[in-house]
């Protein structure tokens, strides 16, 4: 079985959480190298959450997952945080994408409830091409300074995420040699979870 047939359950789960419009779209985007998610300036273009599956090197088969902003408003902007809420459950790990260098009040109460689920993180600091770089931003830091726009630090990025999670997932694969996966039999991510757990 090849990284392209590996079943959804069995890769690593990496979410993508931000306020509306801190470039969250456009980030998976510019690691993934294709037109993943729609793009726009308009508040709420992200209604549902988008997977895309990929392979991240070294780590190896990965679902990134585009989610709605987080501080989206009126009554489908709460059924889209809801959603959003929701997904932390599917995660392995989670990127906290901000356009801020430091984090506001909700990006906060978004941060500490990836840290209640105990999902590791990385707080992703946006649209540096619209500020002054500092070079040495990215080091000693728990903010990781890129610009999905120019491409900046996207590279240094994706190999931060595999190098820091390869080996701290672990994939359990009791039987998945003997039978054919095929289109009726996948393992559910909360399967998967109790069997890690």
């Amino acid at each position: 079985m090849g990284l392209n047939d590996t079943p959804s359950g069995e890769r690593i789960h990496i979410g993508f959480f931000g306020m509306c419009n801190s470039g969250k779209s456009s980030l998976i985007n510019r690691i993934t190298s294709q037109q993943v998610s729609l793009v726009s300036d308009i508040s709420g273009t992200t209604t549902d959450p988008v997977k895309k599956a990929m392979e991240l090197l070294p780590l190896g088969p990965v679902v990134f997952i585009d989610t709605p902003g987080f501080d989206d408003t009126g009554a489908l902007g709460s059924l889209r945080v809801k959603r959003t809420k929701e997904t932390l459950d599917l995660c392995d790990a989670s990127v906290l994408v901000t356009e801020n260098d430091s984090l506001n009040r909700d990006e906060t109460e978004l941060l500490d409830l990836i840290k209640k689920r105990n999902i590791p993180y990385f707080i992703v600091r946006n649209k540096t091409d619209l500020g002054i770089p500092d070079p040495d931003s990215n080091k000693d830091s728990d903010m990781f300074r890129v610009s999905a726009l120019t491409g900046d630090g996207i590279e240094e990025l994706k190999e931060k995420i595999a190098s820091s999670l390869s080996g701290s997932v672990k994939q359990i694969r009791y039987i998945a040699d003997l039978i054919d996966p095929g289109p009726s039999l996948r393992v559910s991510k909360g399967c998967r979870r109790r069997l890690i757990n």
